[in-house]
């Protein structure tokens, strides 16, 4: 069997700070063993497939789908655009070939100050998974001309607290909610699978958007199932 056929399957995990690993209580980030994506690697490869698999985070705290957002990136000195289709091209292309791209955004873009919608946020994750489906060459090895499975994650359904609300999210409570739901309508009609995480696992309450160490394993093992019912929907004959 050729060498190249031995290289692990790729996860590219493309989200905000619930995918980069922000501890809720303020501390930093979270270790690398703990954080979801990485957790995620370890659950498919825990059955031992015959082609291994590795994730990528590609995670970034502030990051929208489509809105640049200095306010946001303030709280991080300001040294960075938080919009999220200036970076998917690239990411895009400096991990393929790849075979499942996770699409975990609209968090931020639910905070006020942004004035979006549910429908015009649900709206930008439309125009990343149409970029995600034109990159040229970035599907699977050996089927680069096919694009990776995609996997539209939800936000959270952020809790309103002090520290929320001062980083913005005043209204979010409802309106991320009215995201999940306009996602699962979203991902029906492209063909698309959604994953709900929701009902899996809830943002701590110490600030009310992020995920705690415990949330990791449950949003991993709820993305493995996932992936891997794509996989029996949508077998690739080459693995």
């Amino acid at each position: 069997m050729p060498t190249t056929l031995q290289d692990p399957r790729t996860v590219l995990c493309f989200g905000d700070s619930n995918t980069w690993g922000f501890n809720p209580d303020g501390s930093g980030r979270f270790p690398q063993s703990t954080r979801w994506p990485n957790q995620l690697e370890h659950a498919l490869n825990r059955t031992k497939p015959a082609l291994p698999w590795r994730t990528v985070e590609e995670g970034l705290n502030s990051r929208t789908w489509l809105h640049d957002d200095p306010i946001g990136a303030a709280n991080y000195g300001g040294d960075y655009s938080c919009n999220g289709r200036a970076d998917l091209m690239t990411a895009l292309h400096s991990h393929k070939p790849i075979d499942v791209v996770i699409l975990a955004l609209g968090c931020n873009d639910c905070k006020g100050y942004l004035n979006l919608s549910a429908a015009q946020i649900a709206a930008g994750a439309r125009i990343l998974i149409h970029d995600t489906r034109r990159a040229l060459n970035c599907g699977p090895r050996l089927q680069e001309d096919m694009a990776p499975q995609i996997i539209l994650m939800t936000p959270p359904a952020v809790l309103i607290t002090s520290q929320s609300l001062a980083w913005g999210f005043e209204g979010a409570a409802l309106k991320s909610k009215d995201v999940a739901e306009h996602y699962h309508r979203l991902a029906a009609e492209l063909g698309v699978s959604c994953f709900d995480v929701q009902p899996v696992a809830k943002p701590s309450p110490l600030d009310g958007v992020h995920f705690d160490a415990q949330a990791q394993a449950l949003i991993a093992a709820g993305l493995a199932a996932c992936i891997r019912q794509n996989l029996e929907q949508h077998p690739n004959p080459d693995t």
